[in-house]
């Protein structure tokens, strides 16, 4: 697909009105996440979907889907920028296979929750709930694929209105997930926490950073940089699966010649204030929850006890996410590093070494400063998203109501 190079008019950055749709965003996906949050609750436990529900052949155990004989990741592709000619350090995989990695990774998930005689006890070998594990049969088996070369590429096209209201097109009428991936799997992850602010300040649906390298705010491991943009289509799947409708889970793959066939792009938009504070706040609701951190759904005690031995013996100080500075200061660069499992080219490309010292005690400053943050301001920030998503909710059931009087 071709990308647009012109300049658009009228960038949402620049429109009055885009601290609004911000606000509402972040307000409507954050609802829309507690209700998401209390579907997994209610599959993990209150109706529990136990162990063996799926054979081990199933398609979204394996990602072998039954309409075409082969693996479905290929054919879900739906939109791709073309590859950068140079990379730094080991270059990316062909498309085809990144998303292959990542939909084998997701299916892997699903294929330790088939056993049943005997169940695979939830720890170092099943992380998840295995509500947790099926749902992602959704996500890589029904869903779709856009990919990019890096943060910047994804965010010229993320501003693009016309691009976004072909993501929010393909959600209503297809009713499937949306994986965004980046082919440079070397990033910074403040960065990248920043990225995932910017994509939830356009879409009103909770996103997940995903990657190979340090972990970024709620994200998990992954074998490349991937933000699932959770649009709540995996519910509907997870119902079937509730009500044993096996059959209707193996979705035919996705027409992909009814989308993203425009030209899309422009300028990249820069990271904003606002993007800035989001990315950091919810850092914030990661560091005050201690060792637990960015773990929902399971507790890391359970299925890391060796990350507890270190959090004891730092004395309550070591985190598995990677501190984000605040919204306003001027963060320290972090050195992007080669993934594990990368190769050994990271050594060609490394810092000198005192550049690298200096940027990590940079880091180190603000690592520091977020561990002595002021629980006033965290109470204060608590407080003031308590009381939006309050508003928020009186004035959809007002307007409800009002809705089914006018009827």
């Amino acid at each position: 697909m071709e990308t647009a190079t012109h300049e658009r008019p009228g960038r949402a950055r620049r429109h009055a009105g885009y601290v609004a749709r911000t606000l509402w965003n972040w307000a409507y996906s954050n609802l829309h996440n507690v209700h998401g949050s209390y579907k997994v609750v209610e599959f993990a436990h209150l109706r529990r979907l136990g162990p063996g529900l799926l054979d081990p052949a199933h398609p979204w155990a394996t990602g072998v889907s039954p309409h075409t004989g082969g693996p479905v990741w290929r054919e879900h592709i739906l939109f791709a920028t073309p590859p950068k000619e140079r990379w730094t350090g080991v270059p990316p995989d062909p498309d085809e296979v990144i998303v292959t990695k990542i939909g084998r990774f997701l299916a892997a998930m699903v294929q330790r929750s088939t056993a049943a005689d005997p169940e695979i006890p939830q720890g170092a070998r099943r992380r998840m709930p295995h509500a947790v594990n099926y749902l992602h049969g959704a996500i890589h088996f029904s869903g779709a694929f856009v990919l990019f070369n890096d943060f910047a590429e994804a965010r010229a096209h993320l501003d693009d209105p016309a691009f976004l209201r072909e993501v929010r097109r393909f959600a209503r009428v297809e009713r499937r997930e949306f994986t965004l991936v980046v082919r440079e799997r070397r990033y910074d992850p403040v960065e990248f926490a920043w990225f995932t602010a910017f994509i939830r300040a356009r879409l009103p649906w909770y996103a997940n950073p995903n990657g190979p390298g340090d972990r970024v705010q709620y994200g998990t491991p992954s074998p490349y940089p991937a933000v699932n943009i959770i649009n709540g289509s995996w519910i509907r799947e997870m119902e079937k699966l509730r009500r044993g409708r096996l059959a209707e889970l193996a979705r035919p793959p996705i027409d992909r010649a009814r989308w993203f066939r425009g030209r899309y792009g422009g300028p990249p938009a820069e990271y904003s204030g606002m993007e800035r504070f989001h990315a950091w706040a919810t850092y914030q609701t990661i560091r005050v929850k201690g060792f637990q951190g960015g773990l929902v759904f399971t507790r890391r005690r359970r299925i890391e006890p060796g990350n507890w031995e270190k959090y004891q013996a730092s004395g309550g100080r070591w985190r598995a996410e990677v501190p984000i500075p605040a919204p306003f200061s001027t963060p320290s660069p972090r050195e992007p590093r080669e993934p594990r499992g990368a190769g050994p080219a990271a050594a060609d490309t490394a810092l000198p070494r005192a550049l690298r010292e200096e940027a990590h005690r940079g880091v180190r400053r603000e690592e520091e400063r977020a561990r002595r943050g002021d629980p006033a301001v965290l109470r204060v920030l608590s407080l003031s998203l308590g009381v939006l998503c309050v508003g928020i909710s009186v004035f959809l059931c007002a307007r409800n109501r009002g809705n089914r009087h006018e009827s």
